[in-house]
């Protein structure tokens, strides 16, 4: 199945660690999203038995906290963070660690399976993740070993991560749609082979980053200019048309361009 159908399927992509490995398919050796779906579920299974009766959420999620990262280890990959292997969840769960979204990816899709109501929050600069609750949301962080992170923790976060160029509000600790963390996993990727030059690569995830936001003009430029780099004037020009019709404001730069193809 290709992102494209799996985005058919499943178009708020709730199943998220399916929809993680289809967003990044052209990037691994094997693509098929089972092999991920049956770990999960196993691990789920291990978990299951060791619910707390009676019910407490805090000792659930104490157990769930110790199995990823006390017993499988876990954690955040702070040596060789702009690896790109840090973003494929297949090779996350091989090697026991990952980026900030992609190991909250796990949390939350193992924390669905246990029945609660996981979401993912889009911090600016580093990803968490949160259980949405009567009592209001509570938010962790998979990349430091699950920890909970309330307003104060949040701040420390998007400062460190922004070298404080962001100020921090409380409407950031707020959840994220499912389909949006799949675009930001994709963005990951995509920044470090834009910077990195990578037009091969970067071809597929600006691809990737259409087919989950189709009407963001924003994917549609950036993809023009790297078929520009890839001495592809003819496709640039179909997606600066496409990105030109989309955007709600005139943008000069793309009409700029737009002129200079035309010629």
């Amino acid at each position: 199945m290709s992102l494209l159908e799996y985005l058919r399927e499943d178009p708020e992509c709730r199943n998220l660690a399916e929809g993680a490995v289809h967003a990044v398919a052209p990037a691994l050796d094997d693509p098929d999203p089972d092999h991920v779906a049956l770990q999960l579920n196993e691990w789920a299974f291990t978990l299951a038995g060791r619910m707390p009766l009676p019910w407490n959420t805090h000792k659930a999620l104490d157990a769930l906290n110790h199995l990823l990262f006390a017993e499988l280890g876990f954690t955040g990959d702070r040596e060789t963070y702009d690896d790109p292997l840090n973003a494929l969840l297949p090779a996350v769960i091989a090697r026991r660690k990952g980026l900030p979204i992609s190991l909250s990816i796990l949390w939350i899709d193992l924390a669905r399976r246990m029945g609660f109501d996981a979401v993912g929050v889009r911090l600016p600069g580093h990803f968490i993740a949160a259980l949405r609750t009567d009592f209001g949301l509570l938010c962790f962080d998979p990349f430091h070993q699950g920890r909970p992170v309330g307003e104060e923790g949040g701040a420390e976060l998007v400062k460190s991560a922004t070298a404080g160029r962001v100020a921090f509000h409380r409407d950031m600790l707020s959840p994220a749609p499912d389909r949006q963390i799949l675009v930001r996993l994709v963005r990951n990727l995509h920044l470090r082979f834009m910077h990195a030059e990578d037009w091969e690569e970067a071809l597929w995830t600006g691809t990737h980053l259409i087919l989950l936001e189709p009407s963001n003009p924003r994917a549609h430029k950036e993809r023009a200019f790297i078929h520009l780099q890839r001495d592809e004037p003819g496709q640039a020009l179909i997606d600066l048309r496409m990105a030109l019709h989309l955007s709600p404001d005139p943008d000069p730069e793309i009409q700029a361009w737009m002129r200079q193809l035309e010629r």
